[in-house]
């Protein structure tokens, strides 16, 4: 740290801080650190929105959940400006966009690129499943009602949809960007006008089952956004107030006459905008991407300072686990305060209910950032790259995984997870779905490229970067790894192949050298 920011921050540097100055020292000066502050923003705000909208009691010895929504109507007002997962998608195109051209400039490919995006999300994904796998089932062993387990663990497991439907899109990326290289805006609209068609088909006409298409044009809309966003298509006021106007004056169209909740976060018991998507969800993507273009230069201002950057890129590196465990704070509050009576409960969406709501956030969020302290490091473990499979196959193999991990945390989401004494079957498929998946995008990399003794020859190769973009004959990364594979092996094989003269009296061959295997 230097000297002045050792003499503003008298307290020790934890590895976070440490990890953050590192970071945003190294930042390229021409990366979009708005993308950056919306993604920690919009998981924050998610986090904030479902802790005011879960109204948990304790009432004749038992706890009893309502939503704010179906309490005090009036609030579904606020869902326009809390449910800003259109906004995450937007800055997550950018994102993905960018990280998708760099690795075709490295001709990583499409396998190991998903690999990254895949292994990045999963991770904290498997810390939340194996503790809570663990934590119920010791529950149910000491007698614990299996139907507040069920309850609990459908609660914490609910944001998985998200991420269900996330890696769904970003395994899509590379194609959408094709597409997007070739027809541009034509995309997007298209992906609109399909979302609408679909609400047409699921309500008028009576055909409810064909609105969950809607998780696919609604997401990929807003994420294809991003795409115009990061080459300068959607940029600047003008188009701000543009996208602006039409999305928030067609939401208010929407909602208002042609019969579309005025919630954009589903509430039990009604029809909602979210699960599936509708066209008014479309609408506030489009509303709220005006609002940030026209607030883009500022924040971008703000991020440019030092200390607001550090403090950026350490939530970043966190905000993953902040999403996945904020639920976990819930019912822990809800455990420690409600039935001691630590915390008063006054009559919900009242004067004093609010008044106490500051309280209450403040508990849930010092128990998130003891949970961070916790399972941060699991999000911010850095494993190193290793090369993709040559050919299709591998790439066939890590979409279908991702495709599997996507069902898996999709049926986690709606089911929870496994507890004693409930139905196992769904429970139980959603983790199989996910570890089959991993293992399949796994299965599209290199395992190791050669023995002990020639992986010293393979470290130059592995570690030089591809030629500048243009250079003639430019050959892909893979191919370069196959080539220093062959050698490798062709440099080994006399070693390898010499069979000792014990081996041949007992009839045992040796087994096939692991550079065989690879190459």
């Amino acid at each position: 740290m230097s000297s002045a920011t050792s003499a503003t921050s008298p307290r020790p540097a934890t590895r976070l801080d440490t990890d953050a100055e590192a970071l945003a020292a190294a930042t390229p000066a021409d990366r979009d650190r708005v993308v950056d502050v919306v993604r920690v923003a919009a998981l924050a705000t998610v986090a904030v929105g479902h802790w005011l909208l879960a109204v948990v009691e304790w009432d004749d010895g038992g706890l009893h959940g309502r939503n704010l929504l179906v309490v005090a109507p009036w609030t579904r007002w606020a869902t326009w400006v809390l449910q800003v997962m259109p906004l995450f998608f937007v800055v997550g195109g950018v994102a993905n966009a960018a990280s998708w051209a760099s690795a075709r400039r490295r001709a990583t490919g499409w396998a190991a690129w998903l690999h990254g995006r895949v292994d990045r999300l999963v991770r904290p994904v498997a810390a939340l499943v194996v503790t809570w796998t663990a934590a119920l089932a010791v529950a149910a062993a000491f007698g614990a009602d299996p139907a507040g387990l069920r309850t609990a663990s459908r609660l914490v497991a609910m944001p998985l949809w998200f991420l269900a439907v996330y890696l769904g899109v970003v395994a899509a990326t590379p194609a959408m960007v094709a597409l997007h290289d070739r027809f541009g805006w034509r995309v997007s609209a298209g992906l609109a006008v399909a979302a609408g068609a679909v609400d047409v088909i699921a309500g008028p006409l009576g055909r409810p089952a064909v609105g969950w298409v809607n998780f696919a044009f609604v997401w990929l809309f807003a994420h294809q956004l991003g795409f115009s966003w990061r080459d300068g298509r959607l940029d600047g006021r003008r188009a701000g107030l543009a996208c602006a106007t039409v999305g928030l004056g067609g939401l208010i169209v929407l909602t208002q006459a042609l019969g579309y909740p005025l919630g954009m976060v589903g509430a039990p018991g009604e029809r909602s905008n979210t699960t599936p998507p509708t066209l008014a969800l479309v609408a506030l993507t489009v509303g709220q991407t005006g609002l940030l273009l026209l607030a883009r230069r500022r924040v971008a201002d703000w991020a440019a300072r030092p200390r607001a950057w550090r403090a950026v890129v350490a939530a970043n590196g966190v905000a993953m686990t902040v999403f996945l465990w904020h639920l976990t704070a819930l019912c822990i509050a809800t455990l420690v305060f409600l039935p001691t009576g630590l915390l008063p409960q006054p009559e919900p969406a009242t004067a004093a209910w609010w008044m106490l709501r500051p309280a209450w956030l403040l508990a849930l969020v010092a128990l998130t950032a003891a949970l961070i302290v916790v399972f941060g490091r699991v999000e911010t473990a850095v494993r190193p790259p290793r090369p993709a499979r040559p050919g299709r196959a591998a790439t066939v193999r890590a979409v279908a995984g991702a495709a599997l991990v996507s069902a898996g945390l999709a049926i986690a989401a709606l089911y929870g997870f496994p507890v004693a004494g409930r139905p196992l079957l769904l429970p139980v498929l959603a983790l199989v779905l996910v570890t089959v998946g991993v293992v399949s995008v796994r299965s599209s990399l290199l395992r190791r490229l050669a023995p002990p003794a020639a992986r010293s020859q393979l470290r130059p190769i592995l570690r030089r970067r591809p030629a500048a973009e243009g250079r003639a004959n430019h050959q892909p990364h893979w191919a370069e790894t196959a080539r220093a594979v062959q050698r490798a092996a062709s440099a080994s094989r006399p070693q390898s192949s010499t069979v000792s003269s014990s081996a041949r009296a007992s009839g045992r061959t040796p087994a096939r050298s692991k550079v065989s295997a690879a190459t």
